[in-house]
């Protein structure tokens, strides 16, 4: 689990560190306006992502990990239908920032946020597949869905902590309660974190030289696919 967690480490850094991430302090309002709205509709596809992850797990107690993390989206602590979803948080944090609702209303995907969004209902469905298809899946679940997700937004929160600060109700905690927060080699069933939870389950399948390089595999590619989302956002693109 250790050279798992230095190779994971090492994926983590290299996506912090691109360019459009790095550079979020520097773009203009319109520009970091763009890049949230397009990151918007990855957030659309997390609910999608984990129900057709849920369809092809084999393994029960990474579904039932699954469906915990997947009903927190929509939470209910109240009376029904009083208390808003993730996506409702993260419309109110967009609006909080200055972007006008008319932007909301009438953004769309680009074909390279198309394409990060199919690219990756694909890799859940090849994954679903696979001989090792627990291992991959929620390997993805965990590093597509929740890992860098928690990267992404600590970086954006370099620009937009600033003007949220205590009144994020979307950025913020998610950047907090996706993050790994312990090493795959230090899983422990107390962690709180997403990123834990599915981890502990993920340490516990990796069991062999074959499922451990598919678990080095599957996180190169979903790296690939969210360096190609940031790409779009480069000078030139």
């Amino acid at each position: 689990m250790r050279e798992l967690d230095e190779f994971e480490d090492g994926l983590i850094e290299r996506f912090r560190n691109h360019p459009a991430l790095r550079g979020v302090t520097e773009l203009s309002q319109e520009d970091l306006q763009t890049v949230l709205l397009q990151r918007r509709f990855l957030s659309l596809a997390f609910t999608m992502a984990y129900d057709l992850a849920i369809d092809l797990l084999t393994d029960a107690q990474s579904k039932r990990i699954a469906r915990v993390i997947i009903r927190e989206e929509y939470p209910d602590t109240t009376s029904p239908g009083n208390t808003p979803s993730h996506r409702e948080d993260m419309m109110a944090d967009l609006l909080a920032l200055g972007v006008p609702r008319e932007a909301l209303v009438r953004s769309r995907k680009t074909l390279a946020t198309t394409a990060c969004v199919d690219t990756t209902m694909e890799l859940i469905a090849s994954a679903g597949d696979s001989k090792y298809a627990d291992v991959e899946l929620l390997t993805i679940l965990r590093f597509w869905g929740e890992v860098l997700v928690s990267v992404e937004y600590g970086e954006l929160w370099r620009r937009i902590g600033p003007v949220l600060g205590d009144r994020s109700v979307f950025y913020y905690p998610h950047h907090v309660h996706d993050a790994k927060s312990r090493p795959l080699a230090a899983a422990s069933p107390l962690s709180l974190t997403h990123s834990d939870q599915l981890g502990l389950r993920l340490v516990q399948l990796i069991d062999s030289n074959e499922s451990r390089e598919r678990f080095r595999e599957t996180e190169q590619a979903v790296v690939a696919i969210k360096t190609a989302f940031y790409d779009q956002f480069l000078p030139g693109s």
